[in-house]
């Protein structure tokens, strides 16, 4: 499904080059759940970013399903990016003026879907990750693994066949944090397609696969 080939990430300023990354190379396959460890300022975030099309390398290629992408310009990497990939952050990035369900509804809003459809397709994901009970809630009503539940629901709202998660559990205690986790393992049995940067041993142990980046370069990769 995902192919990256010696890719280079630069940042630079007036006076200075920041290598982010450094030749990294790796495959995903269709339906892997695989999670990317190593230290703050390693690169994992920018490797992210990348890979859901927010940021494109400096060097190198990007294969999604057969199609350099890296090379796209910002309008299609939008489209792209609309049914084909997911998003849960460490911070939720819920919208306090909207209620879950507004929220939730967000993706399909930029899809165009019907009215009638998207309010079918809100109150079946609200009711899978168990928030029916406060769709017409606030997130500053909601608790840490609460918000993240609403976050992953307007994830999968649109079905992607990728979802990228940066620090999924990173502001939640180890309840809510292994509910979370959990959430995102049933997604990913059904044949999502799920990539994880964590720093959490625990979390990364839900993974197929480990990637060890350390420098902006792969040192290792651990199959589970």
């Amino acid at each position: 499904m995902i192919t990256l080939k010696n890719i280079k990430k630069i940042f630079k300023t007036d006076e200075v080059e920041t290598w982010a990354l450094q030749n990294v190379s790796l495959e995903v396959k269709k339906g892997e759940f695989v999670a990317i460890m190593g230290p703050s300022g390693c690169g994992k975030s920018t490797l992210l970013n990348i890979l859901g099309l927010l940021d494109n390398p400096t060097e190198g290629t990007y294969m999604l399903e057969g199609k350099e992408v890296s090379t796209m310009s910002e309008d299609s990497r939008t489209e792209l990016r609309k049914g084909k990939l997911g998003f849960v952050f460490q911070s939720f990035n819920l919208i306090d003026e909207l209620s879950v369900s507004e929220n939730v509804e967000l993706p399909l809003l930029y899809m165009n879907c019907p009215k009638k459809e998207r309010r079918q397709k809100v109150a079946e994901v609200i009711e899978r990750v168990a928030m029916t009970h406060r769709a017409q809630h606030f997130p500053a009503q909601l608790s840490g693994g609460q918000q993240q539940r609403v976050a992953i629901a307007r994830a999968v709202i649109s079905r992607p066949s990728i979802i990228l998660a940066d620090e999924p559990t990173g502001n939640l205690d180890s309840k809510h944090g292994k509910e979370v986790m959990e959430l995102l393992k049933e997604l990913h049995r059904e044949g999502t397609t799920i990539i994880m940067v964590t720093h959490s041993q625990r979390d990364a142990n839900y993974a197929d696969r480990i990637i060890n980046l350390f420098d902006g370069e792969i040192v290792s990769e651990v199959e589970m």
